[in-house]
């Protein structure tokens, strides 16, 4: 019977969580008359608007990602996310939003909404991942369903997630009759600009992103610098082939680059950004330092063209990295630093590539070819007091590219 009216063949059927107030869990059941009861039980409180094996779909991803975010410890995240909605927004959407839609808000119905007051870390706990460059600072939340239902942007599309930082940005699922019977996710600049990131629908869009949690692609850190409050998941890949690593004298430099959409200029722009630190030596008990003195990238671009930048420091800042008795860290120097110590903590930043000759932003999977490699001069001890001659420290190469699916 819950083959013949549910379309499901293990025995095990949503179970509501008085503590969430949700159909979270997925619980085995030997008797088949309460299985088939639990189901029923199930398809009333969501108004025959779900498709089960979606419902089963959705439970599984769910579980995953808030696993992977215990993991992680992002507990800013997991408290933000809401109960699911009343049984009045599943009369309303039933028939009229994909079934893996309102699958998916059956489980959390979005993220707790931010006022004025919100501190950096309740900010930077967007659940679609973060990052800052510059004056820019994005942080993806999970829209909450009441309002994207009420705010929809056609009668065929929904509002998924918005960055409520600078620029505004949207993540958009669009269910017309052209787009699949999941619909398609976009990014957009409101009003005019959008993209097609995904085709596929809202959970396997949300499956994928699991997945690089899960593989470390994304991690938690601090995203803006200078705000030790910002911890979130940071949307410049640390793992996988869009990171580059390399470790020269011990000095590590992790680099990545990332798409910006909110710069639409014809030509793409891309932001990367650069993490430094000095890694375990031989002899964990020798001190060692290394400051920073200058740097030199190469743009390789899509149409072959390449721009060379050379210059003191970066961002006006001449970092010395640290490390000893596994204590590794680095101290803010130059004329934009703040003279400050931080022990075990990555030096880190951010910059930009400008206008990427050969790309074009109506084109965003059109990006092969483009990519920056570089090396940094350092100068052991520091430079008023140096302890050995300058040495470079290779940049290994990481792309400028686009991957579908884009977060």
């Amino acid at each position: 019977m819950c083959q013949r009216d549910f379309g499901v063949e293990k025995n095990e059927a949503p179970e509501y969580n008085p503590h969430t107030k949700s159909f979270d869990n997925l619980r085995q059941h030997k008797n088949h008359r309460d299985l088939y009861r639990q189901w029923s039980k199930w398809r009333h409180q969501t108004c025959n608007g779900i498709n089960p094996r979606d419902m089963i779909h959705a439970i599984n991803i769910w579980s995953r990602f808030k696993m992977a975010l215990r993991k992680q410890k992002l507990t800013r995240v997991l408290d933000s996310l809401e109960p699911p909605p009343s049984r009045e927004f599943f009369e309303r959407t039933a028939g009229i939003l994909p079934s893996s839609l309102v699958a998916f808000y059956a489980v959390h119905a979005g993220q707790c909404n931010l006022t004025p007051q919100s501190s950096d870390d309740e900010f930077f706990a967007g659940m679609w991942g973060s990052y800052s460059c510059y004056n820019s600072f994005y942080s993806m939340r999970l829209m909450l369903a009441r309002e994207s239902v009420t705010e929809w942007i056609t009668p065929t599309s929904v509002i998924i997630g918005m960055n409520l930082g600078y620029p505004r940005t949207l993540l958009v699922l669009d269910f017309g009759s052209d787009q699949g019977p999941d619909g398609s996710m976009y990014f957009g600049c409101p009003p005019n600009t959008r993209h097609l990131v995904y085709r596929g629908g809202i959970l396997s869009y949300f499956e994928a992103y699991t997945e690089r949690l899960e593989q470390e692609v994304y991690r938690p850190s601090i995203i803006h610098p200078d705000s030790p409050s910002s911890l979130g998941l940071c949307l410049f890949p640390e793992s996988g082939d869009m990171a580059s690593v390399s470790v020269t004298n011990g000095v590590e430099v992790r680099a990545s680059a990332r798409w910006f959409p909110d710069r639409m200029h014809g030509e793409m722009n891309f932001g990367y950004s650069i993490r430094m630190k000095v890694v375990a030596n031989a002899s964990d008990d020798e001190a060692v330092s290394y400051q920073l003195v200058d740097r030199n990238w190469e743009f390789h671009y899509e149409d072959g063209t390449i721009n060379r930048v050379q210059g003191e420091g970066v961002i006006g800042k001449q970092p010395i990295l640290f490390r000893q008795n596994n204590v590794f860290g680095f101290i803010d120097m130059g004329p934009a630093g703040t003279g400050e110590t931080n022990l075990n903590s990555v030096f880190t930043y951010q910059s930009q590539s400008g206008p990427a000759p050969g790309t074009s932003s109506s084109d965003i999977t059109n990006t092969t070819r483009a990519f920056v490699r570089g090396t940094f001069g350092f100068r052991p001890g520091s430079i008023d007091a140096p302890t050995g001659p300058l040495f470079l420290v290779t940049v290994a190469e990481f792309p400028l590219r686009v991957t579908l699916p884009f977060y």
